[in-house]
């Protein structure tokens, strides 16, 4: 190959590079949450975002594994799919104890003030002796030992040194005025702890997309929520979506308008758009739900006499989709290795 071939292989090269890395740009630029990034399988066939910030990156086709980025202990305590209160996997947890029981309602009155400043979300729990366990905080009981817990880790990322430093004095002080003593732990393992699940958990934080859309007429309002609730879906009017959740009552999937307008009861009637967007919150899927995504993208499209494309309106079909559930069962699996079951209490948690 001459000198000449070599110069604009290379040049063609980066041309190429440029307009891919533009496109990637503009892409992230104009995304809107009711249009979580998915692709075909040519690319974008998953999105996933870093902690939930918004800091979303493309993962295409056998692009990457998801390889544990942290070793947490699965058997640890907290770090099953059952626990829905307390964990040491994933709170910072002070121990208050006293000589005589105690009003709970006392010492949540006593702590409101200083904790109203938290960011974080915060749980009480009290120990049952009868039970010999922990128990969602009564506030009609009275306990001799309880315990606060301040959540390490959740969609807006990792709780700070600030933060564990401001819950641990709050929890120390109303301790205190009702003669109890806190026990509050070393805050730089919590920390580091922290970090390490935030920067797992960014890896895994993924939201897959389809959109169903009309080439002939608009979809009308009424058409959609009959077909919408004839499918098991629940308009979420707060939300403006509809969701589907399973026999448990976990979110399967949900059901947004693709254009601006949120989806609303009264607004139903008068509505007419272009289409709709079917999204999966990956982590808080339970096992199965992607089955039942798929199912649904068909069914919608066949129902509206509509096409199944991707946020660069190129149709998805059965590959694209066989794709995307390989790599989910990877996201998966990695969850599953780190103790926290898809669409459990953990990942409720986690992803909240």
């Amino acid at each position: 190959m001459s000198e000449l071939q070599v110069g604009l292989v290379v040049v063609g090269a980066a041309v190429v590079a440029a307009v891919f890395l533009y496109n990637k740009w503009q892409e992230r630029r104009y995304q809107r949450e009711a249009e979580a990034g998915f692709a075909s399988q040519r690319e974008d066939v998953l999105m996933r975002s870093g902690g939930g910030a918004g800091h979303e990156t493309p993962l295409t086709p056998g692009s990457a594994r998801f390889e544990p980025l942290v070793s947490f202990e699965a058997q640890q305590e907290g770090a099953g799919d059952s626990i829905a209160g307390l964990s040491e996997f994933l709170d910072f947890i002070v121990l208050i104890e006293t000589p005589e029981e105690v009003s709970a309602a006392a010492l949540i009155a006593a702590a409101a003030a200083a904790l109203e400043r938290c960011s974080k979300a915060i749980s009480w729990e009290g120990f049952d002796e009868t039970e010999a366990s922990w128990e969602p905080l009564d506030p009609d009981r009275s306990y001799s030992r309880l315990r606060a817990g301040l959540q390490l880790v959740d969609r807006r990322g990792a709780a700070d040194e600030e933060q564990l430093a401001a819950f641990g004095a709050a929890i120390e002080s109303a301790a205190a005025s009702v003669g109890a003593l806190a026990t509050v732990p070393d805050p730089a393992s919590a920390l580091a702890k922290a970090r390490e699940l935030d920067r797992f958990c960014g890896e895994i934080d993924i939201r897959i997309a389809v959109h169903i859309v009309s080439d002939a007429a608009p979809l009308a309002g009424t058409q959609l929520a009959g077909i919408a609730k004839a499918a098991g879906f629940r308009l979420d009017e707060p939300d403006g979506k509809f969701r589907l959740p399973d026999e448990a009552g976990r979110i399967i999937c949900a059901l947004a308008n693709f254009e601006p307008t949120p989806l609303s009861i009264d607004g139903l009637s008068a509505l007419s758009t272009r289409g709709v967007t079917l999204e999966l919150d990956v982590p808080r899927a339970p096992h199965g739900a992607f089955t039942r995504f798929r199912q649904s993208a068909q069914m919608f499209a066949r129902e509206l006499k509509a096409r199944i494309v991707d946020d660069n309106r190129e149709p998805v079909g059965p590959a694209a989709f066989d794709a995307i559930g390989a790599q989910l069962q990877a996201v998966h699996g990695s969850m599953e290795a780190h103790g926290i079951a898809p669409g459990g209490a953990l990942a409720l948690r986690l992803f909240s």
